[in-house]
């Protein structure tokens, strides 16, 4: 079964990225382990983003997890964390989608 863990809005700044809003779906996470899969996923987030050149869309592996970004030109980013089975298609066009 295909799972979609978190999708987040970011700006990319000069130096870095900032998180301005994010959803998440832990539920298959433990209680006690939501908070660092948070944090990781906001972290591996900022990164990419901030590795993503303006115009580009990536796909990263990143651990058992897929990482899709895509960074406009006005350098407003959107990041989709999924397992590995989410379509790619699927995870850009989302991200597409978000105005």
């Amino acid at each position: 079964m295909v799972k979609l863990y978190a999708m987040s809005i970011l700006y990319k700044g000069m130096e870095s990225a900032k998180l301005l809003k994010a959803a998440y779906e832990l539920g298959q996470f433990g209680f006690f382990q939501r908070s660092s899969v948070q944090e990781f996923m906001n972290f591996t987030s900022r990164i990419i983003t901030e590795r993503c050149n303006p115009s580009s869309r990536q796909s990263v592996k990143e651990q058992e997890y897929m990482c899709h970004v895509y960074v406009r030109p006005d350098n407003l980013a959107g990041v989709v964390i999924s397992d590995h089975e989410y379509p790619y298609r699927v995870a850009h066009n989302m991200i597409n989608k978000v105005r």
